[in-house]
């Protein structure tokens, strides 16, 4: 990302943090127009999506998110936090786990670091 796409993305999280979420996602889904690859948007873009109840809309944005790297920890807590808004207890469950792995991953990754 360049720095105005950083800056609108900073905008955007602004925005969602003192509470104007329609604007949030309307910057965020300009960006993801521009920059179909870019973990960051689709993270926030799901989490705001969220906030305004458009679980379909969390959830699309969410898996974008981990088509982009399917490791993401983040993404992966976030989507199972839709799913239990949606009533999917067994896909919740799954990713949860799945958060529970990469999160003992990246624990043991930084203990050998810290060798």
């Amino acid at each position: 990302m360049n720095q105005e796409d950083e800056n609108e993305l900073e905008e955007a999280i602004f925005a969602f943090s003192t509470g104007d979420d329609e604007m949030a996602e309307s910057i965020l889904k300009k960006l993801a127009n521009q920059k179909s690859e870019c973990l960051e948007v689709y993270r926030a873009l799901a989490e705001v999506s969220l906030s305004l109840k458009k679980l379909p809309q969390a959830e699309a944005s969410c898996r974008k998110a981990l088509s982009i790297n399917p490791d993401d920890l983040t993404s992966v807590v976030s989507l199972a936090r839709i799913l239990v808004q949606q009533g999917d207890k067994d896909g919740a469950e799954d990713a949860s786990a799945k958060a529970r792995l990469l999160g003992w991953k990246e624990e043991l990754a930084e203990d050998e670091s810290s060798l």
